[in-house]
């Protein structure tokens, strides 16, 4: 799994899973309810390969990176997912990474933004 450090809403630090194949950006109703983020209610699903989720609504988040000397602020929408997800709380999806024209740079690891605004980013694995 690969992840990002990153702010959202310009307050609330968190880290987002970076999966440049799912369909959809998403973000957990417990993380946003963390926040104090309200949401569009919308009673829907998504198929993942191995379950069906309900999703409970859509988001507008505006999200945050800081490459320790300017900062980059991002903003997409997010389909808000039920409590019982068994996700990461945010993931950044593919329409996430089409409309800020964002590109992982493997080899350096690094998320590359369309101005050449570059974030280091962690691959995680079960031994760590």
């Amino acid at each position: 799994m690969v992840f990002v450090n990153c702010v959202i809403e310009e307050t609330s630090p968190s880290q987002a899973v970076l999966y440049t194949s799912a369909d959809v950006s998403c973000v957990s109703k417990k993380h946003i309810g963390e926040l104090g983020i309200a949401y569009h209610d919308e009673n829907n699903s998504i198929k993942t390969l191995d379950a069906t989720y309900s999703i409970i609504g859509k988001v507008n988040l505006h999200i945050g990176f800081n490459d320790g000397e300017k900062h980059k602020s991002t903003s997409s929408e997010f389909i808000v997912v039920r409590p019982d997800w068994p996700g990461p709380n945010l993931i950044l999806g593919g329409p996430w990474f089409r409309e800020n024209g964002a590109t992982l740079d493997i080899c350096n690891s690094k998320l590359l933004l369309d101005d050449n605004f570059a974030i280091p980013f962690k691959v995680w694995t079960h031994a760590e």
